[in-house]
């Protein structure tokens, strides 16, 4: 459920799926899909008369969402003043003050967003920077560097600040299945069913509008059939999906809706009241796909789990898991990160708090550590393996580990052990990506440690540190810097030079504490001093 109050800090003349409040004086309206938590104030008599009166102010979505919009009549008088614009294709827009004629220019580009149909994301370009606001969203490790216009070049983009749906931005749903590993799982389940006989039916229990006709269409697919809707106008300007639904209730496969869903299903009955034509009883089943769910269990589960005699629930998910969110954000590296949602169970500071490290300033801080010569030598910083995310978060712990699971459990897996810090693993959502599969088991906190196996010649056995003591603070870094372990070691061989002599290790002492201080370091000439 989005908080995002509508406004930007760099660009506060116009709003952002919020149309209430503050957000009637806005200059120009952006929605990023139609998802009614981000619709507020959408069809609100205050924002219609000021639309009436106004020339210059209008609402920028994708034509998709421009057409699902306006399939629902209570929103039809927005149609004159909506701008649609293509996906990827920079706009210039003036923003004008109607009382002052006051006018600022921005560049605006809209992005798939993987969320539903005609979602997008919003890339402002303008005089206060680069901004990238992205509504709901679900992108894969790996798709951030595959969006053309987050980059210039060969490089990415400078972004000031991120606008981020941070809806699982927490360990507990660390690794979430993709689309293609839920879809999977319930095409097996559905498969199996239907197969026995015309009055085995399946009842979709689809909560959003939309979101969901990545299923409808597959499975429509997959099975030569129709998935029975409610209504069809929302997609007749959309063939790719309204191929594959139907208002016909003669079908196997159901996704109809009712304000008393549940209370339908407990009398065996589907949404929509449709019987067998002969009388015979159906057989009915419910999968009811959901995220958030499958996050507050206390074991680790699996991507489809039978909750009743008759019911499942699979794990689906519109949102970008907490590894996903890990990547995009590590891959950008934006000097400001604001979350859009409070996730679940978390409070905003808390999840202000870890997002700042994932900020440019404090990732840099964290991953360039100052070390005097010497030091860095015989430590050394343990990388994560391949695909791994660039940044460090210090809140991540033994919630983030994840083993593979079977893709199909009648109950929740039991366990030996309850573990409070359960992190979401669930079956056959191990990816090619190395990053979901072994972030998990790494410690995300930069660590430095010995290297493994022989030393260099010279260095000396007593600076071996356990791993408890492998973070070299700064009080340590003089003690160092004057330990004749240091001065011996082979690191510190001097090029012979004509006219030179080695160092007496008091000068060595005095060379390496003003370099660990910062001190500027001047060679006289004519002398082998150091001043």
């Amino acid at each position: 459920m989005s908080s995002f109050a509508g406004r930007m800090k760099e660009y506060p003349t116009l709003s952002l799926d919020r149309f209430d409040r503050e957000n009637l004086h806005a200059r120009a309206y952006f929605l990023s899909h139609c998802h009614k938590d981000h619709m507020k104030g959408l069809k609100g008599p205050l924002l219609k008369r000021k639309l009436q009166f106004s020339r210059t102010v209008r609402l920028y979505c994708s034509f998709v969402t421009k057409e699902l919009l306006l399939s629902n009549p209570k929103y039809a008088f927005w149609e004159e003043y909506i701008v649609p614009l293509e996906l990827e294709s920079p706009t210039q827009i003036s923003l004008v003050d109607e009382a002052s004629g006051e006018k600022e220019d921005v560049v605006v580009t809209l992005l798939p967003a993987g969320h539903c149909p005609g979602s997008v994301m919003f890339l402002f370009e303008g005089s206060q920077g680069n901004v990238l606001y992205t509504g709901d969203f679900r992108l894969a490790v790996g798709d951030a560097s595959r969006i053309e216009h987050l980059h210039s070049g060969n490089r990415v983009k400078d972004i000031q600040s991120v606008y981020l749906d941070s809806t699982f931005y927490d360990p507990r749903f660390y690794q979430i299945p993709t689309r293609e590993v839920c879809l999977n799982g319930i095409s097996v389940l559905i498969g199996n069913w239907i197969s026995q006989s015309p009055y085995h039916v399946v009842w979709l229990n689809c909560k959003a509008a939309y979101g969901y006709e990545y299923l409808f269409t597959n499975l429509g697919e997959e099975f030569n059939t129709r998935i029975h809707v409610n209504h069809l106008a929302m997609f007749k300007k959309m063939p790719e999906i309204l191929s594959y639904v139907t208002t016909d209730r003669r079908m196997q496969i159901h996704a109809c809706r009712h304000p008393k869903d549940e209370e339908f299903f407990q009398g065996n009955r589907l949404p929509c009241g449709c019987t067998a034509p002969d009388g015979t009883p159906l057989r009915i089943i419910s999968i009811k796909p959901s995220t958030m769910w499958f996050g507050e269990r206390t074991k680790k589960t699996n991507v489809i789990i039978k909750t009743g005699a008759s019911s499942f629930r699979a794990c689906f998910s519109f949102h970008s898991s907490y590894s996903e969110l890990k990547d995009f954000l590590s891959y950008l590296r934006p000097v400001n990160i604001y979350p859009s949602v409070i996730p679940l169970g978390r409070t905003l500071t808390e999840v202000t708090q870890m997002l700042k490290l994932m900020c440019r300033n404090q990732s840099d801080q964290a991953a360039f550590i100052y070390k005097p010569l010497g030091v860095l030598k015989r430590n050394r910083v343990q990388r994560p393996t391949q695909g791994d995310t660039k940044h460090t978060n210090t809140h991540t712990d033994n919630r983030d580990r994840c083993s593979p699971q079977h893709l199909f459990s009648d109950q929740e897996e039991e366990t030996h052990e309850h573990n409070d810090n359960f992190s979401l693993s669930l079956s056959a959502s191990l990816s090619n990506h190395s990053s979901q599969n072994m972030d998990s088991c790494l410690p995300d906190t930069l660590i430095l440690q010995p290297e493994q196996g022989g030393r260099e010649q010279g260095d000396v056995s007593t600076n071996t540190k356990t791993e408890s003591d492998d973070l070299i603070l700064p009080s340590e870094l003089e003690e160092l810097s004057t330990s004749q372990a240091s001065q011996a070691s082979s690191d510190f061989d001097i090029a012979c030079t004509p006219e030179s002599k080695v160092p007496r290790p008091d000068e060595l002492s005095q060379l390496y504490r003003k370099l660990a201080s910062g001190e500027e370091v001047v060679i006289r000439k004519g002398s082998q001093g150091f001043a």
